[in-house]
């Protein structure tokens, strides 16, 4: 029995001695410390940031092309600022397969016209500019090793400006006749639309200076095609209005100053 005594009282004493030691590892950790005070800190600082990107989810166009952002930080988890962006576009493969198969612009057995819809979602988003804000609600480090820990801040944003489209038809020709189109022959517009853009992303940091990221970005805008127009005359048909949308994902590098 006194040696059972012996032994709790010795282990009372090492856990006594041991408990203040892993208290102050644990509160003046240095690394504990910069993760929840954030290491590499942007308030009141300009960020400049170039994105390349392509679309997802438009399958009879072609986009690929670049985004430049600039803004300000007015405090750790908001900046505001300006996007610019310029679009390389056109007519996808799907689109082209699509044309080879087209109907008949005439009944063959009455010469009457056929009437078609337009096919949407060909809208090409050439460029534009808006104003655009983010937050950033989720900052962390990952170890990728021992000694390389990596820091990482996810992202939200959305913003609002102007964009110039151009829009080829798939379908409908833009010169009378009975006939298939000839090639280039579509009907074709150019307009500037109100544009909308909402996404998400992460910023991964290389320093004070510098990070990588990835995001994706959708773009809404109003958008319209023709129901039941006369293959044979262009112009005709009813307009049909809608909410287009083209979604991008992108890679890009910014900077702080």
């Amino acid at each position: 029995m006194e040696r059972r005594t012996r032994i709790v009282l010795l282990f009372t004493v090492l856990s006594a001695a041991a408990t203040p030691a892993l208290a102050e590892d644990t509160l003046y950790d240095p690394a504990a410390a910069r993760v929840q005070g954030k290491l590499y800190q942007v308030s009141r600082r300009w960020e400049v940031g170039v994105t390349f990107g392509t679309a997802l989810n438009a399958s009879l166009i072609d986009q690929y092309g670049g985004l430049v952002s600039v803004s300000y930080h007015p405090n750790e988890w908001v900046d505001v600022g300006v996007d610019v962006l310029a679009n390389r576009t056109g007519i996808s493969s799907l689109s082209g397969q699509i044309r080879d198969k087209l109907p008949s612009r005439t009944n063959p057995a009455t010469g009457q016209p056929n009437t078609d819809d337009e096919i949407g979602g060909a809208d090409q988003m050439r460029g534009g500019a808006l104003v655009m804000a983010r937050i950033a609600p989720i900052y962390g480090k990952l170890n990728l090793a021992a000694e390389l820990p990596v820091h990482f801040q996810v992202f939200l944003l959305a913003g609002a400006g102007g964009a110039a489209f151009t829009h080829e038809s798939v379908n409908l020709c833009a010169s009378p006749g009975a006939g298939p189109c000839a090639a280039g022959d579509y009907q074709t517009t150019t307009s500037l639309k109100p544009v909308g853009e909402v996404g998400g992303g992460l910023r991964v940091y290389l320093g004070q200076r510098w990070s990588l990221r990835t995001e994706v970005r959708a773009f809404l805008y109003p958008a319209s095609v023709l129901r039941g127009a006369d293959l044979t005359q262009p112009g005709t048909g009813t307009s049909s209005r809608y909410l287009g949308r083209i979604t991008t994902v992108g890679l890009g590098a910014s900077a702080l100053f």
